[in-house]
């Protein structure tokens, strides 16, 4: 009789203890079932897009979410090589914010803060001096890493 009332009671605690999201350092006031996990994994994923018609250098971009809150943005300059940059990734709401690592003694590109809806990435802020006026393109989830010779 004891047992079962004190499962319940442990089982009503449980509500109460804040779960780790992917984002380092975030708890969120209640997940029971790991629903923040899921969501910040749902996130997760490869995302791609084309830099505008009028740009020049004619590149694609990938953007590879890691669900451990790692990020890799490739640029590919169609018919020449490609640039990798890591970072970390992190989620406010709709907002992602994508933060990169230095790149040997240089300091790191600018945050670039994209908003997330349906299955895309639309950058919202960025450093204008790095990405241009109109900024990066606005990414679409990926399937495959297949495509342009699996960049």
């Amino acid at each position: 009789m004891f047992a079962p009332a004190l499962h319940r009671s442990l089982l009503a605690l449980c509500w109460l203890i804040p779960a780790p999201c992917a984002v380092a350092g975030s708890f969120p006031a209640a997940d029971p079932i790991g629903f923040v996990w899921r969501q910040e994994a749902d996130l997760a994923g490869t995302y791609q897009g084309h830099a505008p018609a009028n740009d020049a250098a004619r590149r694609v971009f990938t953007l590879d979410l890691a669900a451990d809150g790692t990020a890799t943005l490739t640029t590919l300059f169609l018919g020449k090589n490609n640039a990798k940059q890591s970072g970390r990734w992190a989620r406010s709401g709709s907002q992602i914010v994508l933060t990169f690592d230095p790149m040997g003694p240089n300091r790191p590109p600018a945050p670039i803060t994209f908003r997330h809806r349906d299955h895309s990435l639309s950058p919202i802020r960025w450093d204008a001096s790095e990405w241009g006026r109109s900024g990066p393109p606005v990414l679409h989830r990926s399937r495959s890493r297949a495509i342009l010779g699996g960049v």
